[in-house]
């Protein structure tokens, strides 16, 4: 699946879920242009979101950021940096609480028990 509002792109992948009010920022208005605080151009940039990523209430990405297979993100958080596959990770900036059990995670996918 992919989506696009506004400017940049965000490519989100199969079996993802969210909670409300969760923002993806794929644009930046451009600070370093002919005026100041900003000119009118916008930086496009990229957001990808693996299969079976799980998205708390308020969560905001912003752009050039790749959320792994099977993430999950804490409500409230904010990610600033990638997220690795299986990671569990929250707070402002979003930072690794833990991973999931990956072998139980793998069995459930190879079984197709998906929600």
């Amino acid at each position: 699946m992919e989506c696009r509002y506004g400017g940049g792109v965000c490519e989100i992948g199969d079996y993802f879920h969210s909670g409300v009010e969760c923002m993806i920022i794929a644009e930046n208005h451009n600070y370093e242009g002919t005026r100041i605080p900003y000119d009118d151009t916008y930086i496009q940039k990229k957001v990808e979101i693996g299969d079976f990523v799980w998205l708390g209430n308020r969560v905001t990405i912003v752009g050039n950021v790749k959320i792994g297979k099977g993430a999950i993100i804490g409500a409230g958080s904010v990610v600033v940096k990638d997220v690795p596959d299986y990671a569990i990770v929250g707070g402002n900036p979003a930072k690794l609480i833990k991973y999931r059990d990956i072998e139980h995670f793998k069995e459930l996918e190879s079984k197709k028990m998906f929600n």
